[in-house]
C-alpha cells in the first residue's frame, strides 16, 4: 500500500512526540540539555531500503528488540561504526579510555530509551501497548541485520519504517536511524488512527 503525503506528515507527528520524550529521558541519564528532532520518516519496501537509506554491505552496530504485545513486530536502532564513539562519549563522558564492550553497552541503554519512547508514542495512537523485549547489540552489516531480523519471524509487513534521529548537543550533531519492522497490518492501522 502506498501512502499519502499528508499520511507520512501525520506518522511524523507522532515519531515527533516519540522523540521528544527520548530526549527528555536521555537529557536526565546524562544531565545536559539533549534536542531530538526526527527530519525523516519513510515507508519503504526492502529493495528501496537499500537504494535510499544505506547499502547492505555497510558496516553498523545495531540493537535489535523484539516487540511484545497485540502487535508484533521487531525495531532496530543502527548507526556507524564511526558514531559509536561520539554516542558513548555523549554517555559516559570521555570515551577514548573507555572499552569497547562498555561503549556497545551505553549504546545498548541509549537504544533501549529511544526505542520505548517511540513505541509508547505509537501505542497511545493505535491504542495498544507496545513493549520491547531485551535488547540484543551486534555488529555486522546492514543488509545481514535487515535480512535477519525479517526472516526470524512469520507475517511481517514488506514495508519498514525508516525513522532518521538527529541528536543535538553541545552544538554537535549525530543521526541515527530507527527501523519500525512491522507485523502486517501495523502501519495500516497506524494511518487509519490519524483519520486522514
Amino acid at each position: 500500500m502506498k501512502y499519502t503525503d499528508l499520511q507520512i506528515d501525520g506518522l511524523r507527528e507522532i515519531i515527533n512526540i516519540g522523540g521528544g520524550n527520548a530526549a527528555t529521558s536521555i537529557s536526565k541519564m546524562v544531565s545536559q540539555k539533549i534536542e531530538m528532532k526526527v527530519p525523516e520518516v519513510k515507508i519503504l519496501t526492502y529493495s528501496e531500503l537499500y537504494q535510499k537509506i544505506l547499502a547492505d554491505d555497510v558496516e553498523v552496530i545495531a540493537v535489535i528488540s523484539r516487540i511484545i504485545g497485540k502487535y508484533e513486530g521487531a525495531i532496530l536502532f543502527v548507526v556507524t561504526n564511526d558514531a559509536v564513539d561520539q554516542l558513548s562519549s555523549l554517555i559516559l563522558g570521555n570515551s577514548d579510555q573507555q572499552e569497547q564492550q562498555i561503549k556497545l553497552s551505553a549504546i545498548n541503554e541509549l537504544s533501549n530509551i529511544v526505542s520505548n519512547s517511540f513505541l509508547n508514542a505509537i501505542g497511545k495512537v493505535i491504542n495498544a501497548q507496545l513493549i520491547s523485549s531485551l535488547p540484543q547489540i551486534t555488529n555486522d552489516f546492514f543488509g545481514a541485520i535487515i535480512s535477519s531480523a525479517y526472516m526470524a519471524f512469520d507475517n511481517y509487513d514488506e514495508q519498514i519504517m525508516v525513522i532518521r534521529n538527529e541528536f543535538s548537543y553541545s552544538k554537535q550533531k549525530l543521526d541515527a536511524s530507527l527501523f519500525l519492522i512491522p507485523e502486517e497490518g501495523v502501519l495500516d492501522k497506524m494511518i487509519e488512527s490519524l483519520g486522514i
